[in-house]
């Protein structure tokens, strides 16, 4: 036994010396490949940033992908003492800057196609005073304000270094993607191929756009109290299962020892988060 146990620690240290080198080695490996896709996280986000004027730097942008998952999760953690809810925490922390840009983005968009009107009347009166289409770009971008004025100065130069009209309208109805840009976009290009007078064109845009827009803000109205029912029959079952385990830690102990309980909760959560994506789907009106 003596003489076995020799060898014997020695297999034991060089196998753990082994494993800490992998798990050394595999750590380093996993660290690398997550700052790796954060970094290019951190890429996409500030291109989108920059598409919409707001320049931010990349390590900002890293260090909001990095801490802000650990610091909603410590929070939760320390707060609730909840391991199920700290995970809820990093994943909320993790989408909620692509959460927010798309906020911002839908929000830009919206008061991009809300500017429109005015920015078509700018230029038809522009094009009835003897300007040209491009002069008309070059005084909207001056009158309006944002984002409007940013897309149309970002137009104009790319217009003065040497970019077609019909390529840059096409790359601004690509940055600004809506029915009403690209029915704009259309519009212009068909007239200037066609010879079509302008100022009627737009003057037809005009009367367009706005009936658009009061028609969508309609409906918008219209279909608030169904929207919020949906929400509200979405979040009936997660709030009935929080108060009632808050009441009662033990309500639901006989579903978790069983196996078909648990299989029933299973079917039950995928059941729900079934319906409230099926209520989302059906509750838009799209126009």
């Amino acid at each position: 036994m003596s003489y076995l146990s020799g060898p014997m620690i020695f297999a034991v240290l060089l196998f753990l010396a082994g494993v800490g080198l992998v798990s050394y080695y595999a750590v380093g490996y996993l660290f690398r490949k997550w700052d790796e896709a954060q970094k290019k996280r951190a890429e996409q986000t500030a291109s989108q940033f920059e598409e919409m004027f707001i320049f931010l730097h990349k390590r900002f942008i890293v260090a909001l992908y990095i801490l802000l998952p650990l610091v909603l999760g410590s929070l939760t953690y320390i707060i609730a003492k909840n391991i199920w809810f700290t995970l809820a925490a990093l994943a909320l922390g993790v989408v909620t800057p692509l959460w927010l840009i798309n906020i911002m983005d839908r929000r830009r968009r919206k008061k991009f196609v809300h500017q429109l009107v005015d920015g078509l009347m700018i230029m038809n009166s522009c094009l009835k005073g003897g300007l040209t289409l491009v002069q008309s770009f070059e005084v909207l971008a001056e009158e309006m304000t944002a984002p409007i004025s940013q897309e149309i100065a970002l137009l104009n130069r790319e217009i003065k270094v040497g970019v077609p009209l019909e390529e840059a309208l096409l790359r601004l109805d690509n940055r600004m993607p809506s029915e009403e840009m690209t029915l704009v976009s259309s519009a212009i290009l068909v007239a200037r191929e066609t010879g079509g007078d302008l100022t009627k064109v737009f003057s037809r845009l005009v009367e367009t756009i706005r009936d658009r827009i009061k028609l969508r803000e309609l409906v918008s109205t219209l279909t608030l109290q169904a929207r919020l029912q949906s929400i509200i029959i979405s979040m009936l079952g997660p709030i009935f299962f929080f108060v009632v385990r808050r009441i009662n830690p033990h309500h639901f102990d006989v579903m978790w020892e069983d196996e078909l309980g648990r299989l029933l909760l299973l079917i039950a959560l995928v059941l729900q988060i079934i319906g409230i994506i099926l209520i989302a789907i059906f509750g838009r009106v799209k126009i």
